[in-house]
């Protein structure tokens, strides 16, 4: 997936400026995608000139919110609808776990809990904005789809991190 198409994604749902963008990524996006502000600023200049998006007036503290072009509906659909998703994905906590072995058991099983508590948390927090979401808006519906599995993901992870720190446990000292 590109940072193209997460911005029309988030922007089609509902206008938003850089600021509401990075906070999205900062929260109910981290599980799906991350992008940094000074890849989203240069992006969204992109969009525009290329007259996927449209600027609205400023907002609150001279933010300038974005707006989706009918153009930019159409490129977002093409995406959706004529290319396959990109299954690969990075997860470093899952490397770190195949090298815990050069670490004591008591080291690995503190690394283990900092990605349980860690986890714990997110989960916590995705909930959270599961609970407020309006599902009288299809944006909403849509965005439920995506929080649920994020959901079950977190729960997927917090069960083997409780695992791997029972696993650790046994280890021989």
């Amino acid at each position: 997936m590109s940072l193209r198409m997460a911005l029309l994604t988030m922007i089609a749902a509902a206008p938003r400026s850089g600021y509401d963008i990075g906070q999205e990524f900062d929260g109910v996006l981290k599980f799906v995608w991350h992008a940094k502000p000074t890849q989203v600023y240069p992006e969204l200049k992109r969009m525009h000139a290329d007259g996927l998006l449209r600027e609205l007036d400023s907002g609150p503290r001279g933010r300038t919110p974005y707006e989706i072009t009918e153009k930019g509906l159409g490129e977002l659909r093409e995406w959706l609808l004529t290319s396959s998703a990109d299954h690969s994905q990075r997860n470093e906590t899952v490397l770190r776990s195949f090298a815990l072995w050069v670490v004591s058991p008591g080291e690995a099983r503190g690394f283990l809990r900092e990605e349980l508590e860690y986890h714990r948390a997110r989960l916590k927090g995705m909930r959270a904005m599961k609970g407020r979401l309006d599902l009288s808006r299809p944006a909403d519906r849509a965005a439920l789809l995506g929080l649920q599995a994020g959901i079950l993901r977190l729960e997927a992870v917090v069960t083997w991190a409780e695992w791997a720190i029972e696993t650790v446990e046994a280890w021989p000292r």
